[in-house]
């Protein structure tokens, strides 16, 4: 799963510029982030409460937390199943990429149970640390 990286160079914005790109959809923390191109099927979950504004082909789901949490949102579009029916629908020739209503499309297995969904999303963020670290 992606991250926010803090260690490269950020470009930051002034005021105005977040009131125009971002309007009022401030970003909250462990909201799902999602590259729609270049590359293709990152996925990263904001880390804090701090202002970000989006580049473009980024986008931020907003869902409903009844259904889904935002952990397993961005554990099961990380996952590989998801990955690879994301590459079969995506197009565009030099830079392939998906649109929203392309995810819009896309099939998610989903348990019912939300705390199910938390300890899944727990098992699998632990799972990656520690592969993370073994490599």
């Amino acid at each position: 799963m992606g991250y926010v990286d803090k260690t490269i160079d950020a470009h930051y914005g002034d005021d105005h510029l977040y009131s125009v790109w971002m309007k009022d959809n401030d970003l909250y923390e462990g909201q799902v982030l999602f590259t729609t191109e270049a590359p293709m099927g990152n996925v990263a979950q904001v880390p804090d409460n701090n202002k970000y504004i989006l580049s473009q082909r980024t986008i931020a789901f907003v869902p409903d937390r009844s259904v889904i949490s935002d952990n397993f949102l961005a554990v099961v579009l990380s996952a590989s199943k998801c990955q690879k029916s994301l590459i079969n629908r995506a197009s565009g020739g030099t830079a392939k990429g998906v649109s929203q209503k392309t995810l819009s499309e896309i099939s998610l297995d989903i348990p019912q149970s939300l705390s199910e969904q938390d300890k899944v999303s727990e098992l699998i963020k632990k799972l990656s640390k520690i592969i993370t670290l073994h490599q």
